[in-house]
């Protein structure tokens, strides 16, 4: 068995209580992630995290089937089971323009046809906008395999629904999740989504760059706009203090109150899997 990059799992939460929960996984080029969790109190009992790349004679998708074959807790029977597809190839169009028929030519024209694909569309609750966006169809035919009775979604469909439109969209700002070689950017400017994107980044100065280029597309000043950070980063970290060099109003995102955590989970920062919790109580 893959040994995982974050291994959280509760050793106090009762066989029953495993049985009964909830299963969310996120699937990406690089990595495979999923939390177990109850939704009725919002408790969650474990997390793991697995690097997909860079195993020795393996393609990621042979790894995700011996990941999935192989860990003991994707073994289990759970009430529900949903997947979270984190792949970039993604577009949000209005929902009075869209049509199913746009799926492939509007995917093709931004992202070209080099990389073939399943093509999937869903609505974004409560935005008015359909996500269109392209994954790997064996990836999506060994989850369907292996989770029959499973729910889909794209990534930033749920990080939408995550959003509470009236009360989060205030105040302008920038969202940043930060991953192992690409951070995703959500721009939000009078009461609106701007930008909702995925960056490759190779040095700390690459991603403020990108940043700083946001700012002055969308003519916001990067001393005064609040920039909000979730995902593997922290204070002592390269990148943190790049860009503590241009931006003032910086912030850690932060779980709602009603949320309870195993004990485990306390060995690291929230802000780690804050995104992936979020998004759980939006299924």
């Amino acid at each position: 068995m893959f040994r995982a990059t974050f291994n959280i799992v509760s050793d106090t939460a009762s066989a029953d209580e495993w049985k009964n929960g909830h299963l969310l996984m996120e699937v990406g080029d690089k990595a495979f992630s999923y939390v177990v969790y109850r939704k009725n109190p919002q408790h969650f009992l474990g997390y793991r995290q697995y690097n997909l790349e860079f195993i020795p004679g393996k393609t990621t998708y042979e790894t995700l089937m011996e990941i999935l074959a192989g860990d003991e807790f994707l073994q289990q029977h759970y009430h529900e089971s949903a997947v979270i597809y984190n792949y970039t190839d993604s577009n949000l169009l209005p929902e009075k323009f869209f049509h199913i028929g746009l799926n492939k030519p509007v995917t093709e024209l931004v992202y070209g046809n080099a990389r073939k694909g399943l093509l999937l569309s869903e609505k974004v609750s409560g935005w008015g906008m359909y996500n269109v966006y392209r994954i790997p169809r064996e990836v999506h035919t060994v989850m369907q395999q292996k989770f029959a009775a499973g729910k889909y979604w794209h990534y930033y469909s749920l990080l939408l629904s995550g959003i509470e439109k009236e009360q989060s969209l205030q105040a302008d700002g920038i969202n940043i999740i930060v991953e192992a070689d690409q951070f995703i950017v959500l721009v939000a400017k009078d009461k609106e989504i701007q930008l909702l994107q995925t960056y490759n980044y190779q040095t700390p100065e690459d991603v403020s760059y990108q940043l700083l280029a946001i700012c002055q597309r969308f003519k916001m000043n990067q001393e005064e706009i609040g920039l909000s950070i979730s995902g593997l980063i922290d204070e002592e970290s390269n990148l943190y203090q790049e860009l503590l060099k241009y931006f003032l109003r910086i912030n850690w995102e932060v779980l709602p109150q009603s949320i309870e955590l195993e004990k485990e989970f306390s060995q690291f920062p929230q802000h780690y899997f804050s995104p992936l919790l979020k998004m759980a109580l939006c299924v």
